[in-house]
């Protein structure tokens, strides 16, 4: 052989150096080759041929078997040899066939390069070789040269580290195979959780949706109730202060009564007295006239004393007025408990808010000492059912009080509009406003507070047919600024049409 020879395939280096005798330092990172020969002088070639054989910087590490059932024992303590250099012919004539059977179907290692190397081709044909036994080459050893075997091992290396590549990548796909079946299983755990979670939150979502609609019917009832306690409570208070008119003025009716039936017996005793006095002077029989109608003058003198009759003349005409007056007091008490009893008995007729508006803005005349003006800002509003003939009272009052507000010159301006699902009516003034101390007490009957005017039912009454309509009313006040009195009726959804 040549001293010393070099080779360069592309990627692939083989590396040639000079025989020495002198062994090489083992490189960490090799290819296991295993030589299975019974003859020593093929396993001493080829170490010495391929003794620096390099490939991507990997070198060989020689395992050597001489026998089929050596070669066996070495393949099961070395699982990861690259390449099998295997002679057919040995301890019997088919030892190297019986090998790659054994590593192919026994070992089930496929990864394991095996290049049949045989002297006697005679006896192992190629092709029936290359067809009935899983190897990878066939070479007889007068053709396997320095250079065929160079190439020979470094085909087989390159197929090996493909396969160790694949095998690596296969490994990695099948890791991430089962973290994937392990990410999907728990998807799948977390999908169920999560239908369940699901199914239980509707569950959760729907009884709590029943309970609101519950509290929701239970509120509006409460509303409703609530509507009619405060339209009662109106009513009540209007019919007790009422009464207490009525009683008041009946303690003083029965007390003058009680006075005048005392007066009438006193003056009917008097008058009887008159009555004997005036016999007495007709009458010539008897006593002397004269003697006789002085005593009997002399007698009424003292009963006139006795009674007092100078202050029962004087009394007399108070206590008439007095029983008038009370007479009076309890028919206005009694109009007033009617006018609000009759608030629920008129019907609920469709009605024209802004009509009746207009209507009322129309027919209510400022006194002539006063120069107000009424502006309107009425926008189309939606048809309502409500009792008109008390609602146009109501706002009849309101305007009454705004006119009362405004000393002698300002503006009164009335509007409506539709925010969905209310009619909002505002009437304002620009007048003397109301103290935050009388804006507490301007809904209780018969307060006045500062006003001359009125007996202080018109906000009272106002508020009371508003409250009918199953609506509200607020009153926003600042002293020397003026007064806004807003109120809102609802709008049923069988009212959608638009005036």
């Amino acid at each position: 052989m040549e001293k010393s020879q070099e080779r360069t395939l592309n990627d692939d280096t083989l590396l040639f150096a000079k025989e020495s005798d002198t062994p090489v330092a083992e490189n960490k990172n090799y290819f296991k080759l295993l030589i299975v020969d019974d003859e020593n002088e093929i396993h001493v070639m080829t170490k010495l041929v391929l003794s620096d054989y390099v490939y991507k910087g990997a070198g060989l590490k020689f395992l050597s078997a001489f026998t089929g059932e050596d070669a066996k024992i070495m393949i099961k303590k070395n699982p990861d040899i690259a390449c099998c250099l295997l002679d057919v012919v040995m301890e019997t004539k088919d030892a190297g066939l019986d090998v790659a059977r054994f590593i192919r179907e026994d070992e089930k290692n496929t990864k394991l390069r095996i290049i049949l190397r045989t002297g006697q081709p005679g006896q192992a044909p190629e092709k029936d070789i290359i067809l009935n036994y899983d190897i990878n080459d066939y070479k007889e050893k007068t053709e396997l040269t320095d250079q065929k075997l160079f190439t020979t091992i470094t085909t087989a290396l390159r197929s090996y580290q493909h396969l160790e590549e694949l095998e690596e990548k296969q490994r990695e796909i099948q890791t991430k195979n089962i973290r994937l079946n392990e990410e999907i299983a728990r998807r799948i755990v977390a999908e169920s959780n999560l239908t369940k979670y699901n199914r239980s939150l509707e569950k959760m979502i729907e009884s709590k949706s029943n309970r609101l609609k519950e509290a929701l019917f239970l509120l509006e009832t409460t509303k409703s109730e609530l509507l009619k306690t405060r339209k009662v409570a109106i009513e009540s208070k209007i019919s007790t202060l009422s009464l207490d008119t009525v009683d008041t003025s009946t303690t003083i009716i029965e007390s003058n009564l009680k006075k005048i039936d005392h007066y009438s017996q006193t003056m009917a005793l008097l008058l009887e007295k008159y009555t004997l006095l005036e016999n007495i002077i007709t009458s010539n029989k008897g006593e002397n006239p004269k003697e006789k109608v002085t005593k009997t003058i002399q007698r009424i003198e003292e009963y006139k004393t006795h009674m007092d009759f100078d202050t029962l003349i004087k009394n007399y005409p108070t206590i008439i007025r007095e029983s008038a007056k009370g007479i009076e007091q309890i028919s206005t008490a009694v109009s007033d408990i009617k006018l609000f009893v009759s608030i629920n008995e008129e019907p609920f007729l469709p009605t024209d808010i802004r009509l009746l508006l207009e209507k009322n803005a129309v027919s209510h005349k400022p006194p002539p000492h006063k120069k107000i003006d009424i502006q309107l800002d009425l926008e189309k509003v939606p048809i309502v059912s409500l009792p008109a003939r008390h609602m146009e009272k109501a706002v009849n009052a309101l305007l009454k009080n705004a006119f009362q507000a405004i000393e002698y010159n300002g503006i009164v301006s009335i509007s409506c509009q539709y925010l969905n699902p209310n009619i909002i009516l505002c009437i304002s003034d620009l007048g003397c406003g109301i103290s935050n101390d009388d804006l507490f007490h301007i809904f209780k009957p018969y307060f006045t507070g500062t006003k001359k005017e009125g007996k202080g039912l018109g906000l009272t009454f106002a508020r009371s047919v508003i409250l009918n309509c199953n609506g509200d009313i607020k009153v926003t006040s600042s002293l020397n600024q003026g007064t806004t009195v807003r109120i809102s009726l609802p709008v049923e959804e069988t009212d959608p049409s638009l005036v």
